[in-house]
């Protein structure tokens, strides 16, 4: 929108018209600039901007069914706890870089999600037992992990400067966003000897592939940006192939492994 012009920015007009004009030029082409990008951006892609961070809400409500089933069944059965471990260091690493760019549609989203993370790993420990070492690993020691891992983050945006913190936190979240996109498929060797896709959440998987495949355009077509398009394509991948193998194997009754 052009600055409108005071009666002493009409004086000085009057006497310098050059640099009026060069300054009209100038917003006249940053206007045109920014229309023909939008112009390029099909209309498509805006909608796939607009609906991706609504459902990255829901994919952190996608685990309420399975928290249910946990609670009803009073077991987890053959499901892993590092989607929920996972969550929760996504989110964390999310919320404290919305905060240092200052950015509340990062960390509003992210801070719904860091609580229901939270509560799923709660409620998972409960039903979990304790010397269950297929989660991968031990309900302790993802506990152990999670404190160590929200203290470290803690100490090093409070100690980096900010623009460096800004970047850690770009690149440790790529990697743990991926982790928790793909951390389902820790159980695939047991699914396919077992038969039994179980241990396979269906609405997290759905969840996931649909939010990763609208981050994935936003990210291609519209930023350009690796640390955008780059964790989400991977995202699809592993969603993908967890997809597959619920689809070949469903949920029947798993056989028994021998000891």
């Amino acid at each position: 929108r052009k600055r409108k012009k005071t009666n002493k920015d009409q004086h000085i007009a009057a006497h310098y018209p050059s640099l009026f004009l060069a300054s009209d030029m100038a917003e006249a082409t940053d206007f045109r600039v920014e229309t023909a990008i939008s112009a390029d951006v099909p209309a498509w892609v805006t909608v796939c901007g607009q609906l991706a961070p609504l459902i990255s809400i829901l994919v952190f409500l996608a685990p309420i069914p399975t928290m249910q089933q946990i609670k009803r069944e009073k077991t987890v059965g053959g499901k892993p706890l590092l989607p929920y471990s996972s969550m929760i260091a996504n989110c964390l690493i999310c919320v404290v870089y919305g905060f240092l760019k200052s950015e509340p549609k990062i960390m509003a989203p992210n801070s719904i999600g860091l609580l229901l993370g939270t509560y799923y790993f709660t409620a998972f420990r409960r039903h979990v037992s304790m010397d269950a070492a297929n989660l991968p690993g031990t309900a302790s020691q993802h506990w152990n992990g999670l404190v160590i891992f929200i203290t470290f983050i803690l100490l090093v945006a409070t100690t980096l400067t900010k623009d460096l913190a800004v970047e850690f936190m770009g690149k440790l979240g790529i990697l743990i966003c991926m982790i928790m996109f793909a951390s389902p498929l820790s159980t695939m060797k047991v699914v396919i000897e077992t038969k039994s896709a179980d241990s396979i959440p269906l609405p997290f998987t759905i969840a996931c592939v649909i939010n990763c495949v609208l981050w994935s355009v936003v990210g291609v077509l519209d930023m350009n940006d690796f640390n955008i398009y780059f964790p989400n394509l991977a995202g699809l991948a592993a969603g993908s192939a967890q997809l597959v193998l619920k689809g070949l194997y469903g949920n029947r009754k798993s056989r028994q492994l021998p000891v």
